[in-house]
């Protein structure tokens, strides 16, 4: 895994998290106040947004709709240097004023420290939207460990170093700063606070992946690496039994669960009544029902449910 294709990886895992409205608020707010740029003419405010990443650019395009039903202005360019990449725009130009007072990036065109928007579990999605923006880390299996996000000036890299230190009570990440071609960059050098940090972020597979890199690299597995592997795993199951949870409702809203099949029918209350239960879990309860049913066809029945949820909720 090279350092690119390694940060890609994590970026595109932040990017396909199903979020809900108060979390696309959060991370909007992360990722507009590291890349936004915000421009104020005779016509009125606009703000514009870039990334090198297509499905960066779907996850911020489709929260604007959700949060506040204005649709981004869509274009995209390419690089004439180096990679030749192509970069995605987004321009803003309707109710810029208001989103940017709700997100508490800027009030009565004055430079705002978001507050509100960090408290309880907000603070997670803010820093994914702040590591979308212009984060990047190391391959694990490079030579040096190494997480940085590039921020503007010397006020956000002091800013984002403190609400980072609000996570001190799990693992103190020892986060500092370094002033580069006018860029301030927040790094962390450490292996296993760098893993802290993914996990914050709701990056869990990437942070597996890192830590079993890690694992055959260095041919150690300590007693920390395995906590935070069974830590985000058990996250892993927790936020795929809420995303079915949330199918499961909108499915009997919309009366739509008596046209399921009998077993689908008895998984889906397996489900419910274990709301914190791993697949495998949930076909054993089965079994002792007398239904037999595998882990992959579990899987694949949840997987048609969402699918089903997803289009009723866009009816």
């Amino acid at each position: 895994m090279k350092h690119d294709s390694f940060t890609q990886n994590v970026k595109n895992e932040i990017a396909l998290f199903n979020y809900d409205k108060k979390q696309y608020k959060a991370l909007l707010s992360g990722f507009i106040k590291i890349n936004g740029v915000i421009n104020i003419s005779a016509k009125g405010i606009s703000l514009f947004l870039k990334t090198e990443n297509s499905k960066i650019a779907k996850l911020i395009y489709q929260a604007f709709v959700v949060c506040y039903q204005v649709t981004p202005v869509f274009s995209y360019s390419q690089k004439m240097k180096l990679d030749k990449c192509v970069v995605y725009n987004l321009l803003i130009e309707n109710n810029v004023e208001e989103i940017l007072k709700d997100l508490e990036i800027m009030e009565d065109l004055n430079k705002q420290t978001p507050r509100h928007i960090l408290n309880g579990e907000g603070i997670r999605y803010f820093l994914s939207g702040v590591f979308l923006a212009s984060g990047s880390v190391n391959s694990p299996t490079s030579s040096n460990y190494h997480l940085q996000i590039i921020v503007p000036t010397l006020d956000d890299a002091k800013f984002l170093i403190r609400i980072l230190g609000r996570f001190k009570d799990d693992k103190t990440m020892d986060f500092k700063y370094i002033v580069r071609k006018n860029k301030y960059l927040v790094y962390l050098k450490k292996a296993d606070q760098i893993s802290i940090f993914l996990a914050i972020i709701n990056a869990h597979d990437s942070m597996l992946n890192f830590e079993n890199a890690r694992i055959e690299k260095d041919f150690v597995n300590s007693d920390n690496r395995v906590q935070n592997c069974y830590n985000a795993n058990f996250q892993k199951i927790i936020n795929k039994a809420n995303q079915q949870l949330e199918d499961i409702k909108t499915i009997k809203e919309k009366n739509e669960f008596i046209h399921l099949s009998n077993s689908e029918q008895e998984l889906v209350n397996t489900r419910v009544n274990n709301p914190e239960g791993a697949l495998s879990f949930l076909v054993k309860e089965l079994e002792k029902q007398g239904i037999s049913m595998s882990k992959a066809s579990a899987s694949r029945i949840f997987n048609k449910l969402h699918d089903l949820a997803n289009c009723l909720r866009s009816k």
